[in-house]
């Protein structure tokens, strides 16, 4: 072996050296990290709740211990409702912690924040902490989270500091016994705050206008706090810092008083008297117009319903054959008898239900939908109808009557079709409550009702049962072939249902280059040569769009479009840097209690998007994972 040069015996040094540096340094903070949740547990858990917490490694089996991969340092602790108590000073040689989560318990004592300057989310609601706010708050460059809710802090809060903070998203100070001023409008604590809440203290002064943006009741219970959105003005002069009440009974009821002063007693009841003779007289006569327009109104209504109906008896503007925007042949084929399945009423020829009184619901990509009521049996019906002349495919009846025998809870039914060589009517159960799509993404604006977490994750799983019993009906291997959210329909008892199944493959219609649900082993098809058959669907395609689907859900985003733009790749991009709260909906920020629901929905969508179909899960198992995400979140 050659002799090493005294240059290179030196550098071989160094790096022997450096190892082990890194090796003892390593050692060292470990036994550090176990140390201190030693002392943690001796001084805070006299219930001795934590019995898996023993002279082990910290990063094995230590019940809400979670540790570095490499480096072996504790990260994060979740400690909620075991009921600690007295001090968490032990804890302050976790240098490295990330996440502290111990709300719900007896906690008093809290340290300087300075020792956990990579800190990101604290969760200490619900605790004993007293005193003033925790120092050292604008050291935590990383935060993004502080929950301080329900405690027992005084004092004012460290404007100044918090807007030192620039990833913060949630600030929640409710319930404590914080005073003074939320600062002034020219400061603006963090721009990124998103869930912000400070009512049930004693804060004074005006809410900054940067404030105004949240409800109402993230200031209720501060008796001396003004300004929008309350419903206090702040006085027009400094001198006084109590607020003005706005026109209130209280304040009504004072300015009688004075009026009661300046005025005689006899004076003052006529006074009173005359104004509820004048309210009273007031009402009356808004009642009587109120009532008269309303009469007025439904004799119109009446007659113009006995007009409709003679028009319709006499013309049939308003039946199904009229809302078609082309014309039906009226040949022989009306009185075609239409090939019906379970549930088929009030109809079996075509000429039926064209005379069935009818209103368009909307055009999609296979065709027009109209919602029609039976003249029979009142029942509603949905009837799609596409009028492209069908591709040369085998069986097309065959495949009808395929879709038609589906029965199940999270499948819309097809009860009834009618085919020919210019058109295709087919007859569908009609669903109330609309589409996922409009739900996630409908009325964003004021005034939208959002979306729950749980009624999101029941959506998720219904629509998994409904293509997971698709693709293992009678081993057929069906594939629905256009899974998106608008295809996912809400019924009477809010179950997710899936419809429109097999019609792109029935009818052979062209992908969309826009279309953000497409699979990349289809994209890979159209690229390569655009005179074959494209339409090569398959199941594991259908589990790719399910995943997009399950993104729409989390994020609240639309999946528009497709390549590197679209909403899989944005996703997938956040997730390689970090598990963050970026990702989900805005909407979701209240439930932050499930965000390890979420994030376990989050993987499973991430499963279903690998590009290689035959890595991606089955539905079956989709199904699973997903039911057993529900079952955590129902317990």
């Amino acid at each position: 072996m050659a002799a090493l040069f005294p240059s290179q015996f030196f550098s071989l040094s160094k790096i022997l050296y450096f190892s082990l540096f890194i090796s003892v340094f390593f050692t060292v903070s470990h036994s550090d990290d176990l140390s201190a949740l030693l002392d943690f547990k001796s001084q805070a858990d006299t219930s001795n709740f934590l019995t898996s917490w023993s002279k082990n490694v910290p990063c094995s089996s230590w019940m809400g211990v979670k540790c570095h991969p490499i480096t072996h340092r504790v990260v994060k602790i979740v400690l909620n409702r075991v009921n600690l108590t007295g001090s968490i000073h032990p804890l302050i040689q976790l240098t490295q912690i990330r996440h502290l989560s111990l709300h719900h318990n007896s906690l008093s004592s809290i340290p300087n924040f300075d020792f956990w300057p990579n800190l990101k989310h604290v969760y200490l609601s619900h605790n004993k902490f007293s005193g003033e706010f925790p120092p050292g708050i604008y050291h935590l460059k990383r935060l993004r989270r502080l929950d301080l809710s329900f405690n027992e802090f005084s004092g004012e809060i460290p404007v100044k500091e918090l807007n030192q903070l620039p990833h913060l998203i949630t600030l929640r100070l409710e319930f404590n016994s914080l005073s003074g001023s939320l600062g002034a409008d020219e400061t603006k604590v963090v721009a990124s705050v998103k869930d912000f809440n400070v009512s049930g203290n004693n804060f004074s002064g005006k809410i900054p206008n940067w404030l105004s943006k949240f409800p109402v009741a993230a200031f209720t219970g501060n008796v001396r706090l003004c300004g929008y959105p309350l419903r206090t003005i702040c006085p027009s002069e400094t001198v006084d810092s109590n607020p003005t009440v706005m026109s209130t009974p209280n304040s009504q009821f004072n300015f009688l008083n004075q009026r009661k002063k300046n005025l005689s007693e006899n004076m003052f009841l006529l006074i009173v008297t005359l104004d509820a003779i004048g309210v009273m007289m007031t009402v009356l006569i808004i009642t009587w117009c109120c009532y008269y327009r309303k009469k007025n109104q439904e004799n119109e209504i009446n007659r113009m319903r006995k007009t409709k109906t003679k028009y319709n008896q006499d013309t049939s503007s308003s039946s199904l054959y009229h809302s078609f925007e082309y014309g039906i042949k009226r040949t022989s084929d009306q009185f075609s008898t239409m090939v019906c399945f379970e549930g088929c009423k009030g109809f079996n020829k075509v000429d039926d239900l064209l005379k069935a009184s009818a209103e368009m619901l909307g055009k999609g990509s296979v065709g027009t939908s109209y919602k029609v009521a039976i003249l029979d049996n009142g029942d509603v019906v949905v009837v799609k109808r596409v009028i492209e002349k069908l591709k040369k495919i085998k069986d097309v009846d065959g495949i009808l009557r395929l879709i038609g025998n589906l029965r199940h809870t999270n499948v819309v039914s097809l009860r009834a079709y009618y085919s020919s060589k210019e058109e295709l009517l087919l007859v569908y159960d009609f669903l109330p409550n609309g589409s996922l799509l409009n739900l996630l993404h409908g009325n964003r604006g004021p005034g939208r009702t959002p979306l729950d977490w749980t009624t999101r994750l029941k959506y998720a799983l219904g629509a998994a049962k409904g293509l997971s019993f698709l693709h293992s009906y009678n081993k057929t291997k069906i594939c629905h072939g256009n899974f998106t959210s608008s295809n996912i329909l809400i019924d009477h008892y809010g179950n997710a249902c899936i419809s429109d199944i097999c019609l792109h493959l029935l009818l052979q219609m062209p992908i969309s280059s826009n279309n953000g649900y497409k699979a990349p082993e289809l994209s890979t098809q159209n690229n390569v040569n655009t005179n074959q058959n494209p339409r090569k669907f398959s199941q594991k395609s259908d589990v790719y769009s399910f995943g997009v689907v399950l993104l729409e859900i989390l994020t609240g985003k639309i999946a528009t479009s497709e390549g590197e733009t679209s909403l899989a790749k944005w996703v997938q991009r956040v997730v390689n840097k970090e598990w963050t709260w970026d990702v989900f909906d805005f909407e979701l920020a209240r439930y932050k209690e499930r965000e390890d629901e979420m994030v376990a929905l989050l993987k499973v969508a991430m499963a279903c998007l690998v590009s290689s179909p035959k890595d991606r899960p089955k539905m079956i198992v989709v199904e699973k994972m997903i039911e057993d995400i529900a079952k955590k979140e129902n317990s």
